[in-house]
């Protein structure tokens, strides 16, 4: 009987400490040095989308197959002091057909990059990878050749 009263005890202090282990909070955490932690996500970040903007220039060929430049490209066309620009277009669509354009006078809807090209020497042209891009989304011809204002 004794045996049995012992190992009744036991059981009950073994059963005592188990649930107060379970009651017990865990041991607090350090905070998280400054270089540990993550900077809260600005929202306003993620919504800020660039606008479409649409430009009327001629396409040229690049230097690769798929590859073609709006030259002279200008939100306004009929404003001859609007500076032209040039850029590189990306296919934002399969269904574009650039290549259908190339010495076409178009106009192109799309999200054009902020990127500033640089200025080339007299009688070169800036290099393809220096252009801003523009991601185009619709191609429509204007004319079935580049116009004077467009060259």
């Amino acid at each position: 009987m004794k045996r049995f009263f012992a190992a009744s005890v036991a059981s009950m202090a073994l059963a005592v400490t188990v649930a107060a282990a379970q009651q017990t909070p865990p041991a607090q955490q350090t905070p998280p040095t400054p270089a540990q932690q993550t900077p809260p996500q600005d929202p306003s970040k993620d919504q800020q989308k660039v606008p479409d903007v649409t430009l009327q220039g001629c396409v040229t060929q690049g230097s690769g197959p798929t590859v073609f430049v709006l030259n002279n490209a200008r939100v306004r066309p009929d404003d001859q002091n609007e500076k032209a620009k040039s850029f590189v277009i990306v296919a934002g669509a399969e269904d574009l057909m650039l290549k259908n354009h190339v010495n076409h006078e178009v106009t192109i809807t799309g999200q054009a990059e902020a990127k500033v090209a640089p200025v080339p020497p007299p009688g070169q042209t800036v290099a393809e990878k220096d252009l801003p891009r523009l991601t185009a989304k619709t191609v429509t011809m204007v004319s079935d050749r580049c116009t004077n204002s467009s060259r």
